[in-house]
């Protein structure tokens, strides 16, 4: 996947590398586990200053 046509084409990839995972009850997606959770927060954390 080279060119993305929508935001679910971000969130799909994300999820098949490993980085989001999908929970089908609630539809939605997440950060799988603590270290991945704590990369997002530094780099969201970045943008901010």
């Amino acid at each position: 996947m080279t060119t993305f046509q929508s935001k679910d084409d971000v969130l799909t990839l994300l999820v098949h590398l490993g980085y989001l995972a999908f929970e089908h009850e609630s539809v939605s997606v997440f950060i799988p586990n603590a270290e991945i959770r704590g990369e997002f927060r530094n780099a969201i954390e970045y943008e901010q200053l």
